[in-house]
């Protein structure tokens, strides 16, 4: 930036130095400022190549932002959009879970026979000798007993309960915990399907209650739990009162 008419040599230090700190001070000698000896007087900065440069340089790295702005507000935008529109999406799903997800209540009654030729219940093992009724810790029984429409024993069939009971706690109070699976047939209201549950029968406490742990069939991905009441009994026949709160 030599002008054409040689001179004294003016510089613009601070200002040089300022606009390209890059450059550093060293550098900060500018001849644009060579004026005609008898001007006496350096180029105005307001004038000046290197304002003007500057000027144009900060217009430019502001539109530059002011556009990275915009775009970046844009994206922001998009990108919320998106996640809004994903979030609805989610909440629509959740509604449509919840409505198709309904409470089922099953109730029937499970006959079990402790002793005669059609026994349902056994004692496979731990104290008593054969007398349930002197059950002790770590007793073991087995069952395989009727479920059935209605108290009485030529009510429908619907199906069986099978499974195993521990007594588990030294006093004998809690009963049996048990674990059992009951498959309905497949000509009974329920079925085809079964149930599997867990949780503590005959002890001193009812109405007792377990927990459905899952089940197959029309029954698959269930889960709740169920109340069990002792009904009067008829020895050998005992029945119980089963209500099946489920969640499909």
């Amino acid at each position: 930036m030599e002008n054409v008419m040689a001179g004294r040599l003016v510089t613009h230090t601070t200002t040089f130095a300022a606009a390209f700190p890059r450059l550093g001070s060293s550098s900060s000698q500018c001849k644009a400022c060579t004026q005609k000896e008898i001007l006496g007087t350096a180029i105005p900065w307001t004038s000046h190549p290197l304002q003007r440069l500057s000027s144009s340089a900060q217009k430019k790295n502001k539109t530059t932002t002011t556009k990275q702005g915009s775009s970046s507000t844009a994206r922001t935008v998009t990108v919320m959009a998106g996640i809004g529109l994903e979030v609805k999406e989610l909440f629509h799903a959740l509604e449509q879970k919840f409505e198709n997800s309904r409470e089922t209540i099953l109730e029937f009654y499970v006959h079990e026979i402790r002793g005669g030729p059609e026994r349902t219940l056994l004692l496979a093992a731990g104290t008593g000798n054969g007398d349930l009724t002197k059950l002790g810790f770590g007793s073991i029984c087995v069952f395989d007993n009727e479920v059935r429409e209605a108290g009485s024993r030529e009510s429908k069939l619907l199906g069986r309960e099978r499974g195993y009971g521990h007594v588990t706690d030294k006093e004998a109070k809690e009963g049996l915990q048990l674990s059992s699976r009951i498959t309905f047939n497949a000509d009974s209201e329920h079925g085809p399907g079964s149930l599997t549950f867990s949780g503590n029968v005959g002890g001193v406490v009812s109405p007792y209650e377990l927990i459905v742990v899952g089940g197959t069939g029309r029954f698959r991905g269930a889960k709740g739990y169920v109340t069990v009441e002792n009904s009067p009994p008829n020895p050998p026949d005992f029945v119980f009162h089963w209500k099946v709160h489920l969640t499909l």
